[in-house]
C-alpha cells in the first residue's frame, strides 16, 4: 500500500526521559487520521518530529516512499507538511495578511506583489467563510480569531499533509462547521489530514481511522466506525473503569447564607451591559454563551483586570472596589484564565516556582523563600491532580498542555478563598484530565467556595453547574437551575429560539 507518510520504529528521548518508544505510524493519501491519547502520551512530540521541530533519537521517516530527515520547520513545510499547533504560533506584531504569507510572500524582483497576496487572501476568506480584516495587528484579535488565522495560514500552504492539533478549541459552532467542510474538501482533493482533538464527537464526524497512544507507545490503529467513546477512553487510559460522569450528581450550595458574590448592574462601556447575578457559598454557577459573548469580560471586571464604568460588586454583603488582580486575591478571589500560557504561567520558570507564585508568603523561612517548602507544596498538587512531571525543577514549557493547565489550578490549592473563577479550564486537555479539573471544582465547592465556571462546551457546563447563566453580547439573557435541562434547552436560550 502506498503511504504519503510512514514513521518506522520512532524513539525520542530528552536526556534520560523517554518520550516516544518504538512508534510505527502511517498515513494514506486522502485519509483523515485521528491521533489520540491522554496529555503526556507523546502526540505533540510525534507531530513535532514530522514538523521538523524535533529530530527522532532513532527510527526512520518516509514521505511518499522516500526517506527524509527534516532540517527544520521550514524544510518540513517545503516538503509538503503544514501544521496547526494547539498553541498559537502567529507573530503578534504582524498584521493578519503578513502572518498568512510569512515565508511564502509573492514577490516581483525585490518587491512584494501586495495586490496578488490580497486577492489570494480574499479567496482564502471566501473558502473558509471567515471575515477578518487583513490589515489588523494580530495581537488585537480575540483568541478565537487568531485560531482562525492559524487555520487559514496552514491550509493555504497547499500542503499534501495537514496536521491539526486541537483546531476547534476557540471556535464557534458555525466556525467549526466551516472547518469541517474544509476537511471534507481537503480529503476529496487527495490531501491527508492528521487530526488531534479531545472532543470525541469531532473524531466520529471527521475521521476515517484513529491511532491511539499511551505513555509514549502506540496502543493500536483502528477504524473509527469500530470505536465508541467508552472504548477510546479505555484505550487511552488503560482503565476499564474511567469514572467519568456526565451529569452533576450532588450540590454543596448554601442558599441560606449571604452570597459570596453579588453583581448589581455592572457594566464596562458598551462591552458588558448591566450584568447582575449572585454566587452563594459552595455554589457552582456556569456562564454559558457563544465564543465572543463577553463571558471573559465579565470575569475580568470581577477580578480587577478591567475597570467597571458602572454597577456595584458585593463580596459577602459588603461593597468592594477591586482595581487589580492583587486586590482581587486580597478579597479572596481566585482566577484560572483561558490563556494559560500568557496569563497563567511563566513558561521559562521551573514548575515549583509557577505552582507557588500565588501563595509565595507561605513558603518563606525567616523572610527568605524556602525551595524545600515550595517543592513539598508542588508535590501535593502533583499528587492531588495527577500531574505528570519528572521533577518539580523541570521547566514549565516542557510539560504537555493538559499538565500545564493542572499546574495553573494547583496554584490555588489551600488558598483562603471565597470565590474562584474557571475560564475555559479544559481547553485542549484529554478526557481523564478534564475529570481531574471537574474534581477540583467539586473540592472547592465542598469547602464552601463559590465557583464561576465558563466553558463553551455546554456538556461541561451541565456536568458541573448548580445554576446556569446564559450570556449574549455582554448581557444576561436568563438564569436556569440545573434540574432536568439539556444542552438543547441552553442552546435555545443562547439563540433566542
Amino acid at each position: 500500500m502506498d503511504y504519503v507518510l510512514e514513521m518506522k520504529n520512532i524513539f525520542k528521548s530528552f536526556g534520560p526521559v523517554h518520550v516516544l518508544e518504538g512508534i510505527d505510524f502511517s498515513l494514506k493519501k486522502g485519509e483523515v487520521r485521528a491521533l489520540l491519547g491522554a496529555n503526556g502520551a507523546g502526540k505533540s512530540t510525534l507531530i513535532k518530529i514530522v514538523g521538523g521541530v524535533h529530530s527522532q533519537t532513532s527510527g526512520e521517516v518516509f514521505l511518499k516512499g522516500e526517506k527524509v530527515n527534516f532540517k527544520d520547520e521550514y524544510d518540513s513545510k517545503m516538503k509538503g507538511i503544514s501544521i496547526i499547533y494547539q498553541e498559537l504560533s502567529l507573530i503578534p506584531t504582524l498584521t493578519v495578511i503578513e502572518n498568512i504569507f510569512l515565508g511564502r510572500e509573492s514577490v516581483r524582483g525585490a518587491f512584494l506583489k501586495k495586490e496578488d497576496m490580497r486577492k489570494e487572501y480574499e479567496q482564502i476568506c471566501k473558502d473558509f467563510d471567515f471575515n477578518i480584516n487583513p490589515d489588523v495587528i494580530t495581537s488585537r484579535l480575540s483568541i478565537a480569531n487568531q485560531q482562525m488565522v492559524e487555520i487559514m495560514k496552514a491550509v493555504s500552504w497547499n500542503a499534501d499533509i495537514i496536521i491539526m492539533d486541537e483546531p476547534t478549541t476557540s471556535l464557534t459552532n458555525n466556525e467549526k462547521e466551516g472547518l469541517f467542510k474544509i476537511i471534507k474538501r481537503l480529503k476529496k482533493s487527495g490531501k491527508s489530514v492528521i487530526y488531534i482533538s479531545h472532543i470525541l464527537d469531532e473524531i466520529f464526524l471527521n475521521c476515517d481511522s484513529a491511532s491511539i497512544m499511551r505513555n509514549g507507545k502506540l496502543v493500536g490503529n483502528y477504524d473509527v466506525k469500530d470505536l465508541t467513546k467508552g472504548k477510546i477512553t479505555e484505550l487511552m487510559t488503560g482503565n476499564t473503569n474511567s469514572g467519568i460522569k456526565e451529569k452533576k450528581d450532588q450540590t454543596f450550595a448554601d442558599y441560606k447564607s449571604e452570597p459570596v458574590l453579588e453583581l448589581q448592574n455592572i457594566s464596562r462601556n458598551n462591552v458588558v451591559k448591566n450584568v447582575s447575578f449572585k454566587v452563594h457559598k459552595g455554589e457552582v454557577v456556569g456562564l454559558a454563551g457563544l465564543v465572543g459573548s463577553k463571558r471573559t469580560e465579565i470575569a475580568n471586571l470581577i477580578y480587577g483586570v478591567d475597570k467597571r464604568t458602572g454597577g456595584t460588586i458585593l463580596m459577602n454583603g459588603k461593597e468592594v472596589n477591586i482595581k487589580s488582580p492583587t486586590e482581587a486575591i486580597a478579597n479572596k478571589i481566585g482566577y484560572i484564565p483561558e490563556d494559560r500560557k500568557n496569563l497563567g504561567l511563566i513558561l521559562d520558570w521551573e514548575i515549583y516556582k509557577n505552582a507557588t507564585a500565588i501563595q509565595i508568603d507561605k513558603f518563606k523561612t525567616r523572610g527568605f523563600l524556602d525551595p524545600k517548602k515550595e517543592k513539598e507544596f508542588t508535590g501535593y498538587g502533583v499528587k492531588k491532580l495527577g500531574i505528570k512531571i519528572n521533577n518539580a525543577a523541570q521547566k514549565m514549557k516542557e510539560l504537555s498542555g493538559g499538565n500545564q493547565q493542572k499546574v495553573v489550578v494547583s496554584k490555588w490549592l489551600g488558598q483562603d478563598m471565597d470565590l474562584i473563577i474557571y475560564d475555559e479550564p479544559t481547553k485542549g486537555i484529554d478526557i481523564a484530565a478534564k475529570e481531574d479539573i471537574f474534581h477540583t471544582v467539586e473540592e472547592f465547592s465542598k469547602q464552601g467556595i463559590g465557583v464561576i465556571f465558563i466553558s463553551s462546551d455546554l456538556d461541561e457546563v451541565l456536568r458541573v453547574s448548580d445554576k446556569i447563566i446564559v450570556i449574549r453580547d455582554g448581557s444576561v439573557v436568563c438564569e436556569m437551575d440545573n434540574k432536568g435541562i439539556s444542552v438543547q434547552d441552553i442552546m435555545n436560550k443562547i439563540f433566542d429560539v
